[in-house]
């Protein structure tokens, strides 16, 4: 794979949907992270991997998983198997520390009270968890579990994207969509959207 320039790069950002002024400012810190042997399978890894960050991080805007639900409806449309109810949901309706206790905690690695919240979803591609972030962190050589906002800067953020994806979605995935945003969200959450920008992406790695 050929390394792109900060121009390059912010160009594919804006071709797959990303705002100019987010292009621009991303732009240096894929150059910078982004290396000649960053990904196992180079532009074919990119091609899946970016839509899937750019989807998850609402075209690089949203830097930390949103829990802050405003409607029962909404969590009961989120989560069908911890809110089967209005009444289930009423307690966690904005209040978004208690919802990630709550939907997070006793799993991922998660034992302490506050671990849910503590680990909740950061970077890009929405690292979630104490087992994620320490195995992440691990890989990228960065103490995420002891400082987890790290996942919020963009240089160790986009790192940790490129650790958990070389580590998760082995080459043999590459080009399934479905079955890759199956990895990555849990479900298929968000598949239409991953699939158009798929497309996008193709398009401007070419």
């Amino acid at each position: 794979m050929k390394r792109r320039n900060a121009q390059q790069w912010a160009a594919i950002l804006r071709a797959c949907g990303v705002a100019p002024n987010t292009s621009k400012a991303w732009g240096p810190v894929f150059a910078d992270e982004i290396r000649e042997n960053s990904f196992s399978k180079g532009d074919a890894d990119i091609a899946d991997w970016l839509p899937e960050i750019l989807h998850e991080s609402g075209g690089l805007e949203r830097m930390e998983e949103n829990l802050n639900y405003t409607t029962p409806q909404r969590l009961m449309a989120v989560w069908p198997s911890r809110f089967p109810s209005v009444v289930a949901a009423l307690p966690y309706v904005a209040n978004p520390k208690a919802l990630a206790n709550f939907v997070y905690g006793g799993r991922m690695g998660n034992t302490r009270t506050d671990d849910g919240w503590t680990y909740r979803g950061r970077s890009p591609i929405g690292i979630t968890g104490l087992a994620n972030y320490q195995r992440v962190g691990d890989l990228m050589g960065q103490d995420l579990v002891g400082i987890p906002d790290l996942l919020c800067q963009p240089r160790f953020a986009l790192d940790a994207c490129i650790a958990w994806w070389e580590d998760k979605i082995p080459d043999s995935m590459l080009g399934e969509t479905t079955t890759i945003r199956r990895r990555v969200n849990g479900g298929v959450i968000g598949l239409d959207d991953v699939q158009r920008l798929t497309k996008l992406a193709r398009v401007a790695l070419s």
